[in-house]
């Protein structure tokens, strides 16, 4: 698997993405998911990416919580354009779940 797909699947199961009712902080399942040596090598970069989506902030005066939530992770991909669309999916999930 590339690295990218290794963050990936990290991003989706760190945040339990259609296991978990709202976003989780799970790094034994990231471990389950991809094994120890190839979680570790994508455990900086998976951070980072949750670090960045967590410093942007949508307009919320023009945005729904979806639609900001969905502009906020294009933003994203514009920083980290190796994130692939299912963890786009956990991300838009997890960043609406934050916003509540």
């Amino acid at each position: 698997m590339s690295r990218a797909a290794d963050i990936d699947a990290a991003l989706i199961a760190y945040l339990g993405y259609k296991r978990a009712d709202r976003p989780q902080a799970d790094w034994r399942a990231v471990v389950e998911a991809i094994g120890l040596e190839r979680a570790e090598a994508a455990e900086i970069p998976m951070l980072g990416v949750l670090a960045d989506l967590r410093a942007i902030e949508p307009d919320w005066a023009s945005h729904s919580l979806w639609s900001g939530s969905e502009w906020a992770v294009r933003e994203l991909r514009k920083r980290h354009p190796e994130i692939g669309d299912g963890a786009v999916k956990a991300l838009v999930w997890a960043f609406s779940c934050d916003q509540q």
